[in-house]
């Protein structure tokens, strides 16, 4: 009797575990705008459902029954698998909307779950994809030219990631920004890239990313990288040279060169060798396209008896567009670029110059020197200080302001020009001759004249005159009268 109530005893204690379930409530859900989400709801089998609700942020928005708020929000929700008896009401909402996301609770009996929170994604739109501003593909570039890529991704939410790949290899270093459309956003990812001629062909694409349930959205291009001759190759055989190369565009048959000993040229990638007419020759192949120009040659010279050769040394491509490698420039001739302009600017300010100053930069001296010194003349003014000077042996009695011509002495004949060898001079006072004033007219102190006819004027007779520190500096110097001197006297001082 004592067992039996034991195992009734074990019976009552343990039977409620065995026929009450375990409470389970909503999970986070996320789907794509217009589809149906489900939120769980159970108590477990047998537990009888007595008050029951659901929540939208802490409000009761459903009951067990079916009974619903009546807002617009809430007309696309239902009670789905409502079982009171065996602890079951799910709820779901049909054509989620971005107004229906919110955090739902649901409460069976005394049990309430946590929180859920329920996301409606929009599905990205479109994708588009440009490079340099030019969509389509293929995309024409230049080999080392950097392209800007710009993949932009419409109408998303939340806002999603871009990722680029190069034929499914990851490329890094773009940069993004967005542009919010009301409750969607739109992605806008930069990706700067220099390409090479391997790129060409190959096929670039831009991805989104960041969204659980929307799919992934994404766009490619192909790049048809442009690049100059590389790879020029020169080949001989069978009385054959050929020339070979790989570019994009593909260089035509003329617009390959063939040079011999560096001179003589054919048009064509292909030339027959003719050694009576060539002899040993050196063999050059130039190839160019609308990118650039590249040349290969033979390693050796091509002689008669020769049978095949191939190429050891390919040029570097030089490229006629941006972003190429460009010839090279001589320094010196830049430099003389520089300097020859400058040279020939300041010759001719120098020469300006000289000109309005009315000098003569370059005239000879009169010293025999064949010097560039400037000749001085002198000027009324210079004429009265040197009158003025005590150290003047010889005075000038009078000074016109418009000088005269020297005047020729007379002779008794009444000749007025001067008579060679007349080596008679005049007299001063005494009647003693002056030195160094050979057939010219001398002036005595009283103005008389040697022949004793016309008015005094300049005495242009060789001056002498000293100054205060010692001998004799300078001296005049006479005009014949076949001469039209623009000074009557030169005074070097």
């Amino acid at each position: 009797m004592t067992g039996l109530r034991m195992m009734w005893c074990f019976v009552l204690l343990f039977y409620p575990l065995s026929v009450k379930g375990v409470f389970t409530g909503p999970s986070n859900e996320v789907v794509v705008e217009g589809q149906t989400a489900t939120l769980t709801c159970r108590a477990g089998a047998g537990v009888t459902i007595g008050f029951s609700s659901w929540l939208d942020d802490g409000a009761n928005i459903a009951t067990k029954d079916g009974v619903f708020n009546p807002a617009p929000k809430y007309s696309n929700f239902a009670i789905l698998n409502a079982d009171t008896v065996n602890g079951q009401m799910d709820l779901q909402i049909a054509n989620a909307q971005y107004e229906d996301e919110g955090t739902y609770e649901c409460q069976i009996n005394a049990d309430i779950s946590d929180p859920a929170t329920l996301t409606v994604e929009a599905q990205v739109t479109s994708v588009t994809i440009t490079v340099n501003g030019a969509s389509g593909s293929p995309v024409d570039v230049v080999a080392g030219e950097e392209q800007t890529l710009v993949c932009t991704a419409f109408g998303a939410r939340p806002r999603v990631g871009i990722d680029w790949t190069n034929d499914g290899t990851s490329l890094s270093g773009d940069t993004e920004t967005e542009s919010v459309n009301g409750n969607t956003t739109d992605t806008i990812s930069t990706l700067l890239y220099t390409p090479t001629s391997n790129d060409n062909g190959r096929q670039f694409r831009c991805e989104t990313t960041g969204q659980e349930a929307a799919t992934p959205q994404s766009q490619s291009v192909t790049l048809n990288v442009q690049f100059a001759p590389v790879d020029v190759t020169v080949e001989y055989s069978q009385g054959t040279i050929t020339c070979s190369s790989t570019a994009n565009p593909t260089v035509a048959n003329n617009m390959y060169v063939i040079t011999l000993n560096d001179t003589e040229t054919s048009i064509g990638k292909t030339l027959k060798y003719d050694p009576e007419m060539y002899g040993c020759t050196t063999v050059k192949c130039t190839a160019t396209n609308t990118i650039g120009t590249a040349s290969g040659s033979l390693a050796d010279p091509l002689c008669p008896g020769a049978t095949t050769m191939s190429p050891t040394t390919t040029s570097k491509p030089t490229t006629t567009k941006k972003g190429g490698t460009a010839p090279q420039t001589n320094p010196a001739v830049i430099a003389l670029a520089v300097i020859i302009p400058i040279a020939v600017l300041v010759a001719i300010i120098c020469i300006v110059l000289c000109y309005k100053q009315k000098k003569f930069c370059f005239a000879p001296s009169k010293t025999g020197s064949g010097g560039t010194i400037p000749k001085k003349q002198p000027s009324a003014s210079n004429a009265d200080m040197i009158r003025n000077q005590p150290e003047v042996r010889q005075s000038v009695h009078k000074y016109d302001d418009e000088p005269k011509k020297p005047r020729i002495p007379r002779s008794s004949t009444g000749n007025s020009k001067k008579q060679p060898g007349n080596d008679a001079a005049p007299r001063q006072s005494g009647g003693s001759p002056v030195e160094g004033n050979r057939g010219y007219p001398a002036e005595y102190p009283d103005g008389r004249n040697q022949d004793g006819g016309g008015e005094s004027g300049v005495n242009y007779a060789d001056l002498e005159f000293q100054n205060r520190q010692g001998d004799t500096n300078g001296h005049g110097q006479i005009h014949y009268p076949e001469e039209e001197p623009t000074q009557y006297a030169s005074i070097l001082v």
